[in-house]
């Protein structure tokens, strides 16, 4: 048959088993300017040579599935190729703060940049905030005293390969992690790995659940009640200043996170085990879950601890890194303090649930306790507490005692200290030369 006829073969007209490919090659008449589709008759129906015809097809459902009536010329109808910007979601992956990835996914290469130092507390910034002894009481709780003491230097090159190279097998029976220190390939247990970073090895080390209710419960119990979840959490919304520093700490010492604003399922279980005393998290087994997650270089204590208990020596050639120290230029940028304070005059920005936050001087040691029975405060508890202070500053001030100097310069007189008449210079001596009160 020649396609440019006119005719239409009966078998393909009339079928209701013709398929859609067998239509399509149907061109010319395909084509025909003013054919409708009926979807929900599942056919075409044009004419040609003022005779009506029918072809049938496979129904064309849409996503909400319902029928769509269209024109027959548009399914043949090439796709353009977009040249406007693609739409933010399709170009960007999401940024996850799970439990299972503390930095976000980023692409491979983004793995292999500068290593990063990891930060120190500073203990000038934490005495003259008044919560130095609170800080401490955490870090022992978390076992962390002998990983928290060691300042030593970190390292270019020996953060960079162990970091990279870093990954966690948790097999059942016995976990392992494989590294490299410089161009030394090591294998050890999780267990061998912990003794090393100082952490105690107790706690389960599988994966953390999504929104863990124990963890969320203490979210909200040091948030004031945030509503928030973990991963859309916030370390800022933390109320008590000690363990809001020492969340600071974890993530950029130990867990490594260049994203320190996102609280994460790994921020609390150190958080946990500060603050109850319970175990229930394989600490060594986050930080290895860490490390071995794609993400900005950090670990630079880690990799050193790791060397020093391996016994091998240091690369005399390695570059250190630049120590970093959470100061109070550190404690500003993450607005733990107000932009204007100093070292010596420090003014906390405490968040509560609602948005609103309230301006409060440190040290404030009758406030901020981690010992007190909750670890968040209401804003009106914090309000009562300011107005109550504020009231006895102002009347200590008012009836403090005016000082008297009674210093007096005589001249030709070799003291300077003044003598009431009739008095001896015994005055001055011991009480044990004054008569007996009559």
């Amino acid at each position: 048959m020649n396609p440019l006829s006119g005719r239409v073969p009966e078998a393909i007209s009339e079928s209701p088993e013709m398929g859609f490919a067998a239509a399509a090659s149907l061109r010319p008449f395909l084509n025909t300017a003013g054919a409708v589709i009926d979807c929900n008759k599942g056919m075409v129906t044009f004419n040609v040579d003022d005779k009506e015809h029918t072809v049938y097809f496979p129904k064309r459902i849409d996503k909400k599935g319902k029928m769509k009536k269209f024109k027959f010329g548009e399914l043949f109808k090439k796709a353009t190729t977009s040249t406007g910007r693609p739409s933010r979601a399709s170009t960007q992956i999401r940024r996850s703060y799970n439990e299972d990835v503390i930095a976000p996914s980023f692409a491979p290469e983004e793995d292999h940049g500068a290593p990063n130092a990891s930060s120190f507390p500073c203990y000038e910034f934490l005495t003259n905030a008044g919560i130095l002894d609170d800080f401490f009481t955490l870090v022992n709780r978390a076992g962390l005293a002998t990983y928290v003491g060691d300042e030593r230097g970190q390292y270019y090159r020996l953060t960079k390969v162990f970091v990279e190279s870093f990954k966690f097998h948790n097999t059942e029976y016995e976990p392992t992690v494989a590294f490299k220190i410089y161009d030394i390939p090591v294998t050890m247990k999780l267990e061998e790995f912990c003794c090393a970073l100082g952490i105690a090895p107790v706690g389960t080390a599988r994966r953390i659940d999504d929104n863990p209710r124990d963890l969320l419960e203490l979210y909200r119990g040091i948030t004031g009640d945030d509503c928030r979840t973990i991963q859309r959490g916030k370390i800022r919304n933390i109320q008590l200043p000690a363990i809001k520093y020492f969340a600071y700490y974890i993530g950029t010492s130990i867990l490594g996170r260049e994203n320190t604003s996102n609280i994460s399922s790994y921020h609390l279980a150190f958080l946990n085990v500060a603050l109850t005393g319970e175990t229930p998290y394989h600490l060594g087994s986050l930080i290895a879950r860490r490390l071995s997650s794609r993400g900005p270089i950090f670990g630079g204590t880690i990799a050193l601890r790791i060397l020093t208990h391996l016994d091998i020596p240091l690369d005399s050639n390695d570059v250190p890194l630049t120590p970093r120290k959470l100061d109070i230029a550190a404690m500003k940028s993450h607005r733990f303090v107000t932009t204007d304070s100093t070292i010596d005059n420090m003014v906390y920005r405490m968040l509560f649930a609602d948005g609103n936050e309230k301006e409060i001087p440190l040290p404030q040691p009758g406030l901020f306790n981690i010992d007190m029975q909750s670890w968040s405060l209401t804003k009106e508890a914090v309000e009562e507490h300011m107005k109550i202070q504020e009231f006895h500053q102002q009347h200590d001030s008012e009836n403090a005692e005016p000082s008297y100097d009674y210093t007096v310069t005589y001249p030709d007189v070799s003291s300077s200290t003044y003598m009431e008449p009739g008095r001896s210079s015994s005055y001055y001596e011991d009480t044990t030369s004054w008569g007996p009160w009559e």
